[in-house]
């Protein structure tokens, strides 16, 4: 496997999203090549999840990578593992997010599979040095790398302790927007995305409601990626649909205070990409 260089901000390998979140790393540690997609999403979960959540994630994983989506996840075992497949057996781009350094892999067996992802022209990334090993503290460090990294997050299956949903509290933080796929009200591994959902994520239950929301499914306006906009818009953009919602409910889902909030979405108004309607209420721009 080819060796590993750092990146900074500023050097033109940095992703510029990352270099703007809290806490943003000062350099890493990449293998690889991160590219230049039409967007990234993570898809994140349990480590033990269950058969109907490995296929899951890799069938989004495979439906983005199809469309040239980069598929971001954390390398682990599980709902990671199955979404870094997926991507590769489409033929896409996926980036792995550590917890480690490069230098140590983990967990063991996914030598191979670290390997296939550079040698399919995909990334493993760290802020770690090389010979770090992961503790309790490294791998949720890491879940704001994984959400700071891409323009939405997708939660599969996750328990109501599991880390995955760490990196969907990064990423509402970072403006990012966070989707789920729903589950029985009765599985342990339903407990995280459906508590999502009741806060306010999207739902998903194929890669094209992921596409849909970043601009890029077809008829939808594809100069519209939530990329290239600040937090605060890509979450106030991302709370939007094409259903009238009033803007105190906009606020709330993008987490913004309503004077800050009513002030973006006026600008998101003048930009073209979003709509107001009687009774202060907004609708994203109509494909």
């Amino acid at each position: 496997m080819e060796s590993a260089r750092t990146i900074r901000p500023g050097d033109g390998h940095f992703p510029s999203t990352l270099a703007q979140i809290a806490g943003a790393p000062g350099s890493l540690r990449l293998r690889g090549d991160l590219g230049r997609p039409a967007a990234r999403v993570a898809i994140v979960g349990s480590r033990a999840t269950d058969r109907y959540g490995r296929d899951t994630a890799r069938r989004l994983a495979r439906g983005l990578a199809r469309a040239g989506v980069s598929v971001v996840s954390g390398g682990a075992l599980g709902i990671d593992a199955a979404a870094h497949e997926g991507a590769l057996e489409a033929g896409g781009h996926t980036v792995a997010v550590l917890g480690c350094g490069l230098a140590v892999t983990y967990p063991a067996s996914h030598r191979d599979l670290f390997a296939r992802i550079v040698e399919a022209g995909g990334a493993l990334l760290s802020e770690y040095e090389d010979g770090v090993h992961g503790t309790r503290w490294t791998y949720p460090e890491r879940n704001r790398i994984v959400s700071g990294l891409s323009d939405a997050v997708v939660v599969v299956r996750a328990g109501a302790e599991s880390g995955a949903l760490i990196t969907a509290a990064h990423a509402r933080a970072q403006g990012v927007p966070v989707l789920a796929v729903p589950g029985d009200v009765d599985e342990p591994l339903a407990a995280g995305p459906n508590g999502l959902l009741k806060e306010g994520a999207r739902v998903v239950t194929d890669a094209a409601d992921v596409l849909e929301l970043l601009g890029l499914a077809p008829g939808t306006q594809a100069e519209l990626p939530l990329a290239g906009l600040d937090p605060s818009a890509r979450a106030l953009l991302a709370a939007l649909t094409t259903a009238p919602r009033h803007a105190d409910a906009v606020a709330q889902a993008a987490g913004l205070a309503p004077g800050p909030a009513l002030a973006g979405l006026l600008r998101l108004e003048l930009e073209g990409l979003c709509e107001q309607r009687p009774g202060m209420t907004f609708v994203r721009r109509a494909a």
